[in-house]
């Protein structure tokens, strides 16, 4: 929970407890000062953090740019590896002073100079290689400095190099020129996951989250195509939605049993994909012409409509929303692609009520623990 919405519970908590009399008002005004004296600064938010960052080291590039044809190969080794060290340097020394924006922010914009560190290397000793390799080497030098100045910004910049790596592989393998499965980015990811627990950075595991989610699906997809040689072939959608959907179910159930950090947001990310692979999988039925499409369509409503009931409990936003568009987005599927219009209004009206009743049924079920808690 942050802090402001801690702050912001514990005052609507002390007032009723001061109106049931289980403490004095003295004693809630006491809480409340304690509670706020011991809540840590926030002068910024991670977003224009990670703004405030990407525009101090775009415009230190930009600089460098316009200078750039007057200098020799030399020279701009040199500046590169002086701009690096400054920001490693002020980096650490700002984090031994408890300074973490201002040390997040440098750390941030070492990680940007080392890419660009790598460029200037290449153009001095005329060595080239495809853009995945690149990615490559400027990801395991972001996550060297990320580990090393401990910056959560840093560290998300390096998991979107390590997602922009995947897709830079993905983009330039072919039949006859296989690039080695990006296996590195994983492990990459891995750590990257671990510090970013460790930090608690929700920053960090949501990249983590998306670049792993990526990794693993498409690498799923080249061995099912393998295995079955149809690159149209709409089961890999549904093998997918298998995949992600039991991530989600085991996940969220690890939450339910013991609540630890980030993992329902895990378990959110793989809803948010499983439903995106299944109405990727009804989508595709159209073009196969199959005649088990309405089947699973109507199938998928019954799993939406499920989802965005279980969804309606606090704490559970990512799956209502999930449960939500999936279901959307199957209804116009269904409409569009029925040529039955009637049987395709009908089943559309009767799950549409079925998920009515089970949103009332689960906010009467919501009601009496709500009052309690107040």
């Amino acid at each position: 929970m942050r802090t402001e919405a801690y702050l912001k519970r514990l005052a609507e908590d002390l007032d009723q407890w001061v109106r049931d009399g289980l403490i004095d008002a003295t004693t809630a005004h006491k809480l409340r000062a304690y509670a706020g004296a011991q809540a840590p600064e926030r002068s910024s938010s991670p977003i224009l953090t990670s703004l405030a960052g990407l525009v101090i080291g775009l415009g230190v590039l930009t600089i460098i740019a316009a200078n750039w044809s007057a200098l020799t190969g030399v020279m701009r080794l040199g500046l590169v590896g002086a701009l690096i060290s400054a920001a490693m340097l002020s980096a650490g020394y700002l984090r031994d002073r408890a300074l973490d924006l201002p040390s997040n922010i440098l750390a941030a914009i070492a990680v940007l100079l080392a890419g660009g560190g790598v460029i200037v290397i290449g153009q001095l000793y005329h060595s080239s290689a495809t853009n995945a390799a690149f990615l490559s080497l400027w990801t395991g030098l972001g996550l060297l400095i990320a580990l090393t100045q401990r910056s959560p910004l840093a560290a998300a910049g390096t998991g979107l190099l390590a997602l922009a790596w995947s897709l830079f592989h993905f983009g330039e393998a072919g039949e006859l020129t296989r690039l080695p499965e990006p296996i590195w980015a994983l492990g990459a990811l891995a750590l990257l996951a671990l510090q970013g627990a460790r930090w608690r950075s929700l920053l960090v595991l949501n990249i983590i989250s998306l670049g792993v989610i990526v990794w693993l699906s498409w690498n799923v997809t080249e061995l099912y195509i393998d295995a079955f040689n149809s690159g149209r072939d709409g089961r890999v959608a549904y093998a997918l939605f298998a995949l992600w959907g039991g991530v989600a179910l085991v996940t969220e159930a690890l939450a339910r049993l013991r609540p630890v950090f980030a993992v329902r947001t895990l378990a959110g990310w793989a809803s948010w994909t499983a439903t995106a692979c299944l109405l990727m999988g009804l989508a595709t039925e159209r073009v196969l012409n199959s005649g088990f499409m309405a089947v699973i369509a109507i199938a998928s409503l019954a799993i939406f409509s499920a989802l965005t009931a279980y969804g309606a409990a606090p704490g559970r936003r990512w799956f209502r929303g999930a449960g939500v568009a999936g279901f959307i987005g199957a209804a116009i599927i269904l409409f569009t692609y029925s040529t039955n219009l009637v049987t395709a209004g009908f089943t559309l009206i009767v799950f549409g009520a079925a998920l009515t009743a089970l949103l009332l049924v689960t906010r009467r079920r919501q009601a009496p623990s709500g009052e309690r808690a107040s």
